[in-house]
């Protein structure tokens, strides 16, 4: 655990501490097409083994395992840090996606979704709504609102606070939660499957089945092993993706200090891996119904259908999950890949999932200089979700660096675009550090390199990423916020087009109307000192010379939950809802306390102007309550609700005074 929170907190200071200078080139590898002659291409590794047996696997992680275990099991490596607690937020935009995002609120549906990535694929998220009820995780409780009357009212709540439920997916009057535990004994997993478990506890998966017709009511639960990813919704069919190490193993630990008592607890510890099995290496997992009654059990998969990298990557499993939500909650199908996840995209029909080179993880968890590989980079691997009852493992590729977040990748046309910067801050060569867009083309069982822009933001890091069908928006930041546009109309031509540098950054990029471009993150002085939220709309109709039209910026010591959360933002009929916390002030500037939510009105030129300020009971200086933060907007029928841990506000669209109140 120490480890991982010191990892954690490195990966999180890459949003605060970056590096600056601009140029930009670009390679020419020509895309394959029809039946014309095979151009040469540069093939990114990493391309998926499958098993073909429980034989071949065992073989294979057995022999991985034995050059890791030592006298306290497996010390160091990725296989004792889990990559399932760096969960990815934020993900990618396609172009109909984008049409649709500029057109919220004009298809008649009356209310607005969760605000995610492509349009038809839901993310799990702490609120949704269905136009009639809004439905709530919070403090360890699911609650429903009704919000058909002039007020909310609450119809129901359950409480689940002993499953750490973090995110939802809500279909009809169905309810599916996830959520992430640390256990710290063995996993109740029946009478025939008691599996002890390494000292520390490990993560488990839970996933949860409410019906919420009247009262609501627990039908389901699933428990698996390891740790929540992310997940994906198309129509009934939901997808999950969870990270988990391997269980069940009762270690021998040296009876005495000295190399031979260390040493023949290792031997002893050997003799354990040569005996495990697959139990111990695919997750396991559980089904119970409402009562607590287990009605079904087992591993995840069998072994063929797991798959590992060419180049060893640990022996952590990154599992797809398939579950059809017409059948309630049940394993439909699911496949596995001996790799740690971070990061996950999805279109309706592909789902890729990035991972970091197995070195890159080790030297983060060890910290030794001979762990260090020469510079980190990116695996991705693609899966087809097209069917709602299967998903299969189709190609793997590889990309130069790391990847912000899941706005680093998109699917348009046929082609995946990649963004990452190639030397994060925390591994020690900043200065050294530019950012690229990379264009992978799928070709038998590889992600194929077909064009590449580099040299954006030399000695900076990725802040944001928008892609936007051919064009991607990049912002890097050391002390001012360079915002490119990149032409990917010719996918093996990427062409960086404009540049515009103004001080601060914007951490999170939504587009607000035609050739119109909205940013949330901080101002900063020249030399990069943050200053406090900024709200900014660009100009971006001529992507030669980007133009910055309008700024809203709030005083020192404010920051909003949209920088690391696009799930926080609500974009509706020219209002922009934006979440904002200010955690310190200036007495002698007169500056308040201030913890609601802003609306700010977006023009048809993209002007911005305040249309008012929500603020919960116990969100200013002389009644402060940190549980009346604002975490998310919605609207339905003309008014705004904005959620926070201590209730539910009802405002109005045009104005946001209040109209009604409901505590939770």
């Amino acid at each position: 655990m120490g480890r991982t929170k010191r990892i954690v907190g490195l990966v999180a200071t890459v949003a605060l501490v970056v590096s600056g200078c601009v140029s930009a080139s670009s390679t020419e590898e020509p895309l394959p097409s029809g039946t014309a002659p095979q151009p040469e291409v540069v093939l990114a590794e990493g391309a998926l083994v499958q098993f073909d047996a429980c034989e071949t696997f065992l073989d294979y992680v057995i022999s991985n395992a034995l050059d890791l275990v030592g006298p306290y099991g497996f010390d160091g490596g990725p296989i004792v840090w889990d990559g399932g607690f760096l969960t990815d937020s934020t993900e990618a935009m396609t172009d109909e996606a984008a049409e649709a995002s500029r057109a919220e609120g004009d298809s008649g549906s009356g209310f607005s979704e969760t605000n995610v990535q492509v349009e038809g694929v839901d993310e799990p998220d702490m609120v949704k709504t269905d136009g009639n009820r809004i439905v709530v995780i919070t403090e360890g409780e699911l609650i429903v609102v009704d919000v058909t009357g002039d007020d909310p009212v609450e119809t129901g709540r359950l409480t689940i606070q002993e499953y750490a439920v973090q995110s939802l997916f809500l279909e009809g009057d169905k309810v599916l939660l996830f959520g992430s535990a640390w256990s710290g004994g063995p996993l109740p997993l029946g009478a025939e499957m008691d599996r002890a478990i390494a000292p520390g506890g490990t993560p488990t998966l839970h996933i949860i089945e409410v019906d919420i017709t009247d009262e609501p009511e627990m039908v389901r639960t699933m428990t698996i092993d390891g740790s929540f990813i992310s997940g994906r919704m198309v129509d009934d069919s939901v997808r999950l993706v969870a990270t988990s190490a391997p269980v069940g193993f009762e270690w021998e630990y040296p009876s005495g200090s000295g190399l031979r008592a260390e040493r023949e607890a290792t031997e002893k510890n050997r003799d354990i891996v040569r005996k495990s099995t697959a139990e111990n290496w695919i997750p396991y997992y559980v089904v119970a119904d409402g009562d607590g009654d287990i009605i079904d059990e087992g591993v995840l998969f069998d072994c063929d259908r797991a798959s590992h990298p060419e180049e060893f990557s640990g022996l952590n499993m990154l599992s797809v999950v398939t579950i059809d939500l017409r059948e309630g909650l049940s394993v439909v199908d699911a496949t596995g890949v001996l790799a740690n996840g971070s990061t996950v995209y999805a279109s309706a029909d592909s789902l890729y999932v990035a991972t970091q080179n197995w070195q890159t993880w080790r030297w983060q968890a060890t910290g030794a200089e001979s762990d260090r590989p020469e510079g980190p980079s990116t695996e991705i691997h693609k899966f087809d979700i097209a069917s709602p009852t299967r998903t299969d493992y189709l190609a793997s590729g590889e990309v130069d660096g790391y990847l912000l977040n899941q706005f680093a990748m998109d699917e348009h046309e046929g082609v995946l675009r990649v963004a990452s910067t190639t030397t994060p801050n925390w591994w020690g060569s900043g200065p050294d550090s530019e950012s690229r867009i990379t264009v992978l083309r799928h070709i038998g069982d590889a992600l194929v390199r077909a064009g590449l822009v580099s040299g954006l933001g030399e000695t900076e890091q990725i802040y944001s990423v928008r892609f936007m069908g051919d064009t991607a928006y990049v912002v890097t930041f050391r002390q001012t916020d360079p915002l490119y546009t990149v032409d990917l109309s010719d996918p093996r031509r990427p062409e960086v087009m404009g540049e515009l540098k103004i001080p601060g950054y914007s951490a999170y990029l939504h587009p607000v109307g035609d050739g119109l471009l909205m940013g949330i993150g901080q101002d900063a002085t020249d030399e990069g000192v943050v200053q406090g939220t900024q709200v900014s709309t660009f100009d971006v109709s001529d992507l030669s010379n980007p133009k910055r039209v309008d700024t809203y910026t709030l005083s020192q010591g404010t920051n909003s939950q949209v920088e690391y959360d696009h799930h926080a933002f609500l974009y509706w009929e020219g209002l922009a809802m934006v979440p904002v916390q200010q955690w310190w002030w200036d007495d002698e500037k007169g500056d308040e306390l201030f913890m609601g939510a802003i609306g700010l009105s977006v023009g048809d030129d993209g002007g911005l102007s305040e249309v008012g300020k929500v603020v919960h009971p116990g969100g200013d200086r002389n009644d402060w309550d940190g549980r009346s933060q604002i975490l998310r907007s919605v609207a339905i029928d003309g008014s705004v609700y904005t959620i926070s841990p201590k209730g539910i506000m009802k405002s109005s669209l045009d104005t946001l005074d209040e109209q009604a109140w409901l505590d939770l």
